[in-house]
């Protein structure tokens, strides 16, 4: 686990490690947990109602005189249909449900930070171009002031060099400025101090294409989280629909009865104990509500589930296509463009250097190789946000977290 106040560079891995212990998203996810524990203690009392005392005492008028009666009774209700064994079981399903959200939030957070940790990358190669634009034109503005020297060139040539080493500078600073907005996001995803964000570790990785569309619908059915919790939730539904049946049963109520009948006359008064059970008639009242509710939720879970099985395929499909397509561009960037940029750049100081090319026009040429540059990047950055997308809806990590070993699902 990284160590924000140790100021080190972080690998993905430990980015990821440590965004899935302190992410505040996940968090507030976790902390559900405690909703279905106090589920599944509601669930556990042994009997639903406590018992009931009843009281009665008056006077008794007879011929013979007045006495008094009591009547002392104590009841109970208790559940004939194994409600409370429903009830644990719905609670369970509440947990597992609860478990399986979690379990999706989670995902969508590491790809969120696969991705976000990926373009911090991409903006830090943004910030060292512009470092080496910036050292580029200081170069050819020491070129320019020994021609001036020489008197090879005329003074406007001076302003013009001047003028690109500003409007480096002013690129650099914004490269700058957009390296250090992505390692803010990276922090805020993962749960990283912000007055401190993390310095990514590590090179962009080359593009890979992902394994075939049949091969990814097949572990997304298997493995993705959104899935499976849905799958969750009908159980849930159901456990609370096959409760809201139960609970329409009749509860009994069992209990004592203890009644003083007062007699005035010499005999005395009368002691009288009996057993007593009611039941209610089950005529008006069977749960009716719950269980249209119950119900509901049972058809809602299952149309969202095959919604979501039956839009799948399509998502994955259309994820992969940007994966590829975006793979290839930054393929082609990368093999022509990326490793020749310092290579251009000198070439184009000793085409001005030889008096081949004005000023002008090596202005012109170093702003057309630093567009190119930046559209290569741009490519990059696509492409990992294309793959952190495609992970997202297989819901596997196509390959390992540093990306220094394929582990193809």
């Amino acid at each position: 686990m990284p160590d924000p106040s140790a100021g080190n560079e972080v690998s993905l891995g430990g980015m990821l490690a440590f965004a899935d212990q302190n992410s505040p998203i996940l968090s507030v996810a976790r902390s559900t947990r405690s909703r279905a524990e106090a589920a599944r203690v509601a669930a556990s009392i042994l009997l639903p109602t406590n018992p009931e005392v009843s009281v009665a005492a008056g006077p008794r008028f007879g011929i013979a005189g007045t006495g008094v009666d009591v009547d002392v009774t104590l009841m109970q209700q208790i559940q004939i249909g194994g409600e409370r064994g429903l009830r644990i079981d719905a609670a369970d399903r509440l947990r597992d449900l609860t478990d399986a959200e979690i379990e999706q939030i989670r995902w969508a957070v590491h790809c969120d930070v696969h991705a976000a940790f990926h373009r911090a990358l991409v903006e830090q190669e943004r910030m060292r171009l512009a470092e080496r634009v910036v050292t580029f034109q200081q170069e050819v503005l020491r070129v320019v002031e020994r021609q001036i020297a020489a008197g090879e060139v005329a003074p406007l040539a001076l302003r013009l060099a001047q003028a690109e080493v500003a409007q480096a500078q002013q690129v650099l600073v914004a490269a700058q400025q957009a390296f250090l907005v992505s390692r803010i996001r990276l922090a805020q995803l993962s749960g990283w101090p912000v007055a401190t964000p993390p310095m990514p570790a590590g090179a962009v990785d080359s593009p890979r294409d992902p394994p075939p569309l049949e091969r990814l619908i097949a572990v997304a059915r298997e493995r993705l989280p959104s899935l499976r919790a849905g799958a969750a939730r009908i159980r849930e539904a159901e456990a609370r629909s096959t409760l809201a049946d139960r609970e329409a049963w009749p509860r009994p109520s069992l209990g004592v009865q203890y009644r003083r009948e007062g007699n005035p006359t010499s005999e005395g008064a009368y002691d009288i104990v009996m057993g007593v059970v009611s039941i209610p008639i089950p005529s008006f009242q069977l749960n009716q509500g719950e269980r249209a509710r119950a119900r509901a939720d049972v058809t809602v879970a299952e149309a969202e589930l095959d919604a979501s099985r039956r839009l799948l395929d399509g998502q994955i499909a259309e994820a992969r296509s940007e994966v590829v397509a975006a793979a290839a561009r930054t393929r082609a960037y990368g093999t022509e463009i990326l490793p020749r940029f310092e290579e251009n750049l000198t070439l184009l100081r000793r085409s001005f250097e030889l008096g081949e090319i004005d000023i002008l026009a090596l202005s012109t040429g170093r702003e057309r190789f630093l567009r190119i540059q930046s559209d290569a990047l741009g490519a990059q950055q696509d492409y990992f946000v294309a793959l952190a997308g495609l992970e997202r809806v297989v819901g596997v990590d196509l390959w390992r977290d540093d990306h220094h070993e394929e582990s193809t699902p």
